[in-house]
């Protein structure tokens, strides 16, 4: 009787066993690295989306993020990416670039005058930037527009008088940034965003180009007194997985985890707007002031910054092709609204 227990216990375990193998080597974990502080809404939008993409795969999926910034900076998360430490990271226009150069197109300076002109180009060109990024060898699941960056500075910025010389952060690595803020005058200080505050802290830093809601979770807006009222810059920021990573994953969990986080970012992108114009109020109420620059120098300023992006794309840092659409973009917007083109 014994034997014959024991020899049906075999035959169980014999049986079993694989499902409890397949079960061990199908369980995947994600790791995934942001500077957004916890408890912040992106934060709590990830944590919910990580919840239910393991539950939806019956936990052979598992998304682990570090916030903060306990990772380190965003050269730091690649180099991470690169050694396998981390699968992915959460990345804004300006590093982007640095996974493949073309997707930090929409945050060319002076470009867009609104964020209709914004939508309208991206609506022809996100799938082409996302499928290079994928071409790659990094899985994005969509762009979350962060509004447009705006110069806050210790001192008023009016004109190009007060610009020069400025010691005005730039995010490190991003050659487009360097390049328009030269363009106009100011000098850029570039550095990891984690630094930031400690520049303004010891005046390493002058001013910062950054949305309004980026200042006002970085805490930036505490060192800073005025908001030059003039649109500089789109930013956006997006998830990006090492593919082959991500392929490890079983084609039925890949799909779950782009829908989820498509669907996250979607989220992000619609709730964008109104957090930053929030943002915004919430920085004119704790006592920044916002100045407007002399128009006569902005169309200046916006052909030196072109001028610059020219360079770049003869550089080769800059694809000349897409430039040259999001031109012809934006003059076929502007054509139809009735504005100049130029």
């Amino acid at each position: 009787m014994k034997n014959q227990s024991r020899t049906c216990l075999v035959i169980a375990v014999c049986l079993l066993a694989p499902c409890l193998f397949a079960s061990t080597v199908q369980a995947q974990t994600l790791k995934i690295a942001s500077i957004v502080p916890e408890g912040s809404a992106w934060m709590t939008s990830m944590r919910n989306g990580a919840t239910e993409i393991n539950q939806r795969t019956d936990g052979r999926v598992t998304l682990k993020i570090y916030g903060g910034g306990v990772q380190g900076n965003d050269k730091q998360v690649q180099r991470k990416m690169r050694t396998g430490q981390l699968h992915g990271g959460a990345f804004t226009s300006g590093s982007m670039s640095n996974f493949q150069k073309d997707a930090d197109l929409y945050s060319l300076g002076l470009v867009f005058r609104n964020l209709d002109e914004v939508l309208y180009v991206r609506k022809k060109l996100d799938e082409i930037l996302i499928q290079r990024l994928e071409d790659a060898g990094f899985v994005c699941f969509g762009f979350a527009g962060g509004g447009f960056a705006y110069m806050m500075s210790r001192t008023p910025l009016r004109s190009s008088k007060d610009m020069s010389g400025q010691k005005i952060w730039t995010p490190e690595g991003d050659a487009q940034s360097y390049a328009a803020l030269q363009a106009i005058g100011v000098a850029p200080v570039a550095m990891p965003i984690t630094d930031v505050m400690t520049g303004l802290q010891t005046e390493l830093l002058d001013s910062v180009a950054v949305p309004p809601v980026g200042a006002v979770v970085l805490q930036w807006h505490t060192r800073l007194k005025y908001i030059t009222d003039l649109p500089l810059a789109y930013v956006y920021a997006a998830i990006l997985i090492d593919r082959k990573a991500f392929e490890r994953l079983k084609p039925e969990d890949q799909r779950v985890v782009r829908e989820v986080l498509e669907r996250v970012y979607r989220g992000f992108e619609e709730s964008g707007i109104k957090d930053n114009e929030q943002a915004m109020q919430a920085l004119l109420g704790s006592g920044l002031e916002r100045v407007s620059p002399v128009q006569e120098e902005i169309e200046t300023w916006r052909k030196a910054v072109a001028q610059s992006q020219e360079e770049l794309a003869a550089a080769g840092k800059i694809d000349a092709d897409l430039l040259q659409q999001v031109r012809e973009l934006l003059n076929e917007y502007r054509t139809a609204q009735g504005e100049s083109a130029d």
